[in-house]
């Protein structure tokens, strides 16, 4: 059977360590950082892949695994299948098992009379890994999920928390409470562990975006705000507390807000826009967003964000390994890159703030 796979990609903003203020990274970089992740999860056990105590996350919140992994020893690129665990969202949910190692955890279909090994209900995350272009791509097929805010936490929480490295130095307060420090050329507790990606746009000489930056009249926010206990508003939400306006329906406990603000952006700032805003996950039925409104009606950055498709060969339903799927990927690479190279500027080698 033929699936299709949807590609986003993500350019690495920020990967290493910091000072404080500083916008470039003093070590651990990308390449240095998935390497470093990447040897970390050999032999381990999958359930021993969280890198965050259980017992003290959020109770519905998401816990992350790595399932499988790969690294291409010529170009040095990355392939990680992280596990999203679930149990209950709509779709099919698979059972990694919990006690084998990573690479070689078998999987199953969910069942409700399952009684076999111990296992993770969940989801695999595809992520391909380009350290020399500073640049991240997710792969959504049928049986997985894409979560780049939960990419961020656990390479964060890996390399803050887990992995052993020469820059981090574990320390205990006198109240007992236990810190990470990092150290750089013998400088102790002034750098900070950073990584944080953003999705790509289109070219801001594209024809597609040329056209929206000629059409757009204003620009939209929309936002969720509570009616009821800590007032966590947006500035910009506040402004308007000093306009009367109608009470929220009985009980609610929350009120939708859309402001309109005309506007007459460039390309290069409207791709600014939609590289802060967009996401790769964003349901049709979520109100919060950012759009532009033009004069053919209402459009949303989702829209804008740099994205490809890939048709794979499936023999059965199942999960791909992490080799399966960097070939599958390296094979349509000049393809998938097309738009990229298109726009050199997009290829940034060297990214202030993720040194190699």
């Amino acid at each position: 059977m033929i699936i299709t796979g949807h590609l986003n990609f993500f350019s690495i903003a920020e990967c290493g360590l910091y000072k404080h203020g500083a916008h470039r990274a003093a070590a651990l970089g990308p390449a240095e950082t998935f390497d470093l992740i990447y040897r970390w999860v050999q032999g381990r056990p999958m359930e021993d892949t969280l890198p965050w105590d259980p017992d003290f996350s959020k109770t519905n919140a998401s816990k992350c695994y790595c399932h499988d992994f790969y690294k291409d020893d010529d170009t040095g690129e990355f392939m990680f299948v992280l596990w999203k665990s679930d149990s209950d969202a709509a779709g099919t949910i698979w059972g990694a098992q919990a006690a084998a190692r990573t690479g070689e955890s078998a999987v199953v279909e969910y069942k409700d009379d399952y009684k076999g090994k111990k296992v993770i209900w969940g989801r695999p995350c595809y992520y391909w890994v380009l350290p020399e272009q500073n640049i991240i791509v997710s792969v959504k097929v049928d049986h997985s999920v894409c979560d780049s805010q939960l990419l961020q936490e656990w390479v964060n929480k890996c390399i803050t928390l887990r992995v052993p490295h020469h820059h981090r130095k574990k320390s205990t307060t006198n109240t007992g409470q236990v810190r990470f420090e990092f150290l750089k050329d013998g400088d102790l507790a002034r750098y900070a562990y950073r990584f944080d990606v953003k999705l790509m746009s289109l070219s801001t000489g594209s024809a597609q975006m040329q056209n929206l930056a000629a059409k757009v009249t204003h620009i939209i926010r929309r936002e969720t705000v509570k009616t009821v206990g800590t007032d966590d508003r947006s500035k910009w939400v506040k402004m308007f507390d000093g306009i009367p306006v109608l009470p929220p329906k009985p009980k609610a406990k929350t009120r939708q807000i859309e402001v309109r603000a005309e506007a007459k952006p460039s390309a290069s700032e409207i791709k600014e826009i939609i590289e802060q805003f967009a996401k790769e996950d964003r349901k049709k039925s979520d109100w919060n967003n950012v759009g532009f409104a033009t004069d053919k009606g209402d459009v949303w950055v989702d829209r804008y964000r740099l994205n490809e498709s890939l048709n794979f060969h499936q023999d059965a339903p199942g999960v791909f390994s992490a080799a399966e799927m960097f070939g599958r990927l390296a094979a349509a690479k000049s393809d998938l890159f097309k738009a990229i190279e298109r726009d050199k500027k997009l290829v940034k080698k060297t990214i202030a703030g993720a040194g190699a």
